[in-house]
This record gives structure tokens, C-alpha cells and sequence, in this order.
């Protein structure tokens, strides 16, 4: 009696635990096993990629003639994803139902299989929302160009080359009109010339903020790429290990944010008090940030560095260098796109003026050494930008700035720290500029034929 109780009780327990497991498909995983594939009968050996909710993907090396079927386990054979017929030839672009069976032991006349005519490289798309499955030809590694050249009827079917950057990417800002626009690897079209172009036809050049999509090559001269259905400026970029494209079109933004060790707020981008840009009012391209900079201002981290946020966000686009560490001196290239958290160095303190044109992706940087006056009472210019101290002589005189010389005929604008103009005389070489300025920090503007200078003073 006792040995029957045994029994009846493992024979619960087994049952219990077989009642336990879902017998439903899961949405989270499919592996290949057969003979096919290399992984073999092994069903953990070849997974399949999920590329969406219950859609996944596999690229490979599939065996004419040798059987393969799909298991939606990993931890033994009850739920098997097969062919409706027996011996079942998968045909190139055509989609195959499929059948799920959640026995562990899948009897013969259940157990369909999938083959294939010829050896060679597959993708296989596998979508348990329709059941089905779908057999692609892997295309032919193409060979990417080393330039490129956007023309169409956007253009006028004027004819221009991408800038490359580096390794890193190609791109260019162009103005289109409605109409198409078409990437191609030759000046000229002619019987070699390979068009670059999307997935489906008369996608917007833009689709959408921050959309990136595959090049595909073709050969037809008809090609007729991307559609521009709005005119304005815009940027393509091509990203060089990636190959493909991306295209925004330009608005003028309103604000950015400086970050990293050497501001006064180091990386405290919620805080908009020191770290703004603000639009320069001759520009609408541009913005513009001014104020000191120090190496290790607020500490330790990456104390000579700094990057641009378009919002007061990690996870908004930002502004790089395309090289790590370059020093911010002169006119530099922007990175928008993709790529590693570079940043801008200084290598001294002092005062910055920075200046990002927005539609080029361009920053310049312009230096001041701080400098103080020998009478502290004074008050004489705090920081000057000069590479000749004496071509140029500006007084402040009872918060009045005059320019008392220069060596030829100039424009000089008063901004305050905000960037706001507040006095501009045009063609002078001496004169007052500004009477009567409140106390603060404001920014002096020269410029001539051969003269650019930047001065920060203090009232």
C-alpha cells in the first residue's frame, strides 16, 4: 500500500510540475535547431534576434537539403514552431505559414521541417504575430564610395559634394526647393555611376526628427531617392562605418547650454544661470555664450573640458569636437550626429566668447586673458583680446566707453553679458561708443577691414 501511495504521489508531482510550464508561445525568444544550421540539434546553439514585439531575425549559413525547424524553448523540446507540409522548400521573398506545437514529444507526422534548395547565405524573418516565416537572399557587401554627391530636382540639378570628416561621416549643408534629392558616387552621371538611395521611394527627405535609414546602391539613372516637400536649409550627414543617412532640416534654435569642469557650475546643466547661450541678434545661425573659464574651476572631473546640450537634458542631442580633446581655439567642425561623449579643452583661464552657427555646425572660440587695471578703483577694460596691446586703446571714464584710437576705421558694439546690444557706432577710429552704463560686465565688439576683437570689461 505504501509503495502504491509512492507511486501515485511521483506521478502527481511529475504531473503538476508538466501542468506548470506555459504551453502558450512566448513572445521573447525563438532559436533554430537542425541540421542546417551549424549549431545543429542543440536548442540554445543558433538564437534569433528579437527586432520587435514577436518578430526576430537571423542572418547565416543554412545547408541545402538538410532539415531545420524553430523552438520557442530553452529549456527542452515542447514548443516547437514548424512547417504546415513535410520536407517544406522555403522560397526565396515568399512568406511561409508556420505551425506551433507544445508536445514534448512531438510525434513524426507533426514534426514539419524547412529546407533549402541551395547552400548559402540567409537571412530568415520568423513573425509570431502572422505565424509565418520569410526566407531573404543576403545581398553583396557593397563598397561604399570615398566621396559623394547630392544633386535632383530640389537642386535645380546642381551638382554638389558632401564634406568628409575625417573617418567619421560625410555631410552638407544645402538650401532645396520641392522636389527630389539623390545621392551619387560621380560628378556626372554616366554609365558607372551608382545611385545611393532609401528603402522605399519618395520617402521626405527628413522622415521624421532624428531618423536614420540604410543606403541602398542602385544603378538606374531614374532613381528618384528622397522627396523635399518643404524648401529650406538642410544638412545630410552619411555615416561612414554605418552607411547610411540622416537629414535635418534647419530652424533656428533659441538656446543652448555649456557643461564640464572648467565652467562655474562644472556640470550642472539644470541650472541656466551661468552656463546659457543666447541668439546672436545679426545672426539667426548663431548663438553665443560669453564668460570665464578655468581649468578645474568646480573640481576634478574632466576639469579642462567642456561639451554643448541643446536642452537641459543627458539624453537631448549634444554638440562635440569630432576628435576627443580639441582644443577650443579658433573655428571648429561640430558633431551632431552619432558617435563617443568627446569634448572641447581649454588651456588656460580666462574669458570666452563661444560662437556655434547652428546651420554649418561650426564653433568658434575667442579668447581674453583676465587682466586687472593697476588702481583697483579705476575702471579700466578687465580683460582685453589682443595680439598687439597697443593697436587698439578703448577707455571707460565715468561708465562711458570711449575708443580713443585705432589704426583704421571700425564698427564697435557694446553687448551686456545676456549678449543684448546696447550702443553700436559704425566707421570711427575715435569717439564715444557708450555713455551713462549701469554697473556689470559688459562685451566690446571691434571689427575693421583687417581687425577683429573681442574686450570684456567691467563697470
Amino acid at each position: 500500500m505504501n509503495k502504491l501511495i509512492t507511486i501515485l504521489t511521483a506521478c502527481v508531482c511529475s504531473l503538476s510540475a508538466y501542468a506548470g510550464m506555459s504551453n502558450s508561445i512566448e513572445y521573447s525568444q525563438v532559436n533554430i535547431v537542425g541540421s542546417a544550421v551549424a549549431g545543429g540539434w542543440d536548442y540554445n546553439a543558433t538564437p534569433m534576434a528579437k527586432i520587435s514585439h514577436g518578430v526576430f531575425s537571423w542572418t547565416g549559413a543554412l545547408k541545402a537539403g538538410e532539415p531545420f525547424k524553430f523552438m520557442n524553448s530553452t529549456d527542452g523540446w515542447h514548443k516547437h514552431i514548424v512547417a504546415t507540409t513535410a520536407d517544406e522548400l522555403l522560397n526565396i521573398g515568399e512568406i511561409h505559414p508556420l505551425d506551433f506545437h507544445a508536445n514534448w514529444q512531438l510525434p513524426d507526422n507533426l514534426d514539419k521541417k524547412f529546407r533549402v534548395a541551395q547552400t548559402g547565405t540567409y537571412q530568415l524573418i520568423v513573425d509570431l504575430m502572422s505565424m509565418s516565416v520569410t526566407l531573404k537572399e543576403v545581398p553583396a557587401e557593397v563598397k561604399y564610395p570615398e566621396k559623394y554627391y547630392v544633386t535632383g530636382s530640389a537642386l535645380d540639378d546642381e551638382v554638389i559634394e558632401l564634406d568628409k570628416i575625417l573617418n567619421f561621416e560625410f555631410k552638407k549643408s544645402i538650401t532645396c526647393k520641392p522636389g527630389n534629392v539623390i545621392l551619387m558616387d560621380t560628378p556626372v552621371k554616366g554609365e558607372n555611376t551608382r545611385y545611393f538611395i532609401p528603402m522605399f521611394e519618395d520617402v521626405d527627405l527628413t522622415f521624421g526628427k532624428g531618423f536614420n535609414s540604410t543606403l541602398y546602391m542602385s544603378t538606374d539613372a531614374d532613381a528618384r531617392g528622397w522627396s523635399v516637400s518643404s524648401p529650406g536649409d538642410y544638412m545630410i550627414y552619411i555615416s561612414c562605418s554605418r552607411h547610411n543617412y540622416q537629414a535635418r532640416k534647419f530652424v533656428p534654435r533659441k538656446v543652448l547650454y555649456l557643461v564640464g569642469g572648467c565652467c562655474e557650475l562644472a556640470w550642472n546643466y539644470w541650472d541656466r544661470s551661468n552656463c546659457i547661450f543666447y541668439p546672436n541678434p545679426d545672426n539667426p545661425e548663431e548663438l553665443v555664450w560669453e564668460g570665464e573659464l578655468r581649468i578645474g574651476w568646480k573640481g576634478d572631473t574632466e576639469p579642462e573640458k567642456f561639451k554643448i546640450l541643446t536642452e537641459q537634458s543627458w539624453v537631448a542631442d549634444t554638440y562635440h569636437p569630432y576628435v576627443p580633446d580639441t582644443y577650443a581655439e579658433n573655428t571648429g567642425l561640430i558633431r551632431t550626429t552619432d558617435g563617443d561623449d568627446t569634448k572641447w579643452c581649454i588651456r588656460k583661464d580666462g574669458y570666452y566668447k563661444i560662437t556655434v552657427n547652428t546651420k554649418h555646425e561650426t564653433i568658434t572660440t575667442e579668447y581674453s586673458p583676465v587682466q586687472t587695471n593697476d588702481s583697483e578703483q579705476s575702471n579700466s577694460t578687465a580683460g582685453i583680446n589682443s595680439t598687439n596691446a597697443d593697436d587698439i586703446r578703448i577707455s571707460i571714464n565715468g561708465n562711458n566707453v570711449e575708443l580713443l584710437s585705432t589704426p583704421e576705421t571700425v564698427d564697435v558694439t557694446v553687448c551686456d553679458i545676456s549678449g543684448s546690444r546696447i550702443a553700436h557706432k559704425e566707421n570711427i577710429s575715435t569717439g564715444i561708443v557708450a555713455r551713462c552704463l549701469d554697473n556689470g560686465i559688459y562685451i566690446i565688439s571691434v571689427s575693421g577691414n583687417t581687425i577683429t576683437r573681442s574686450y570684456k570689461i567691467k563697470i
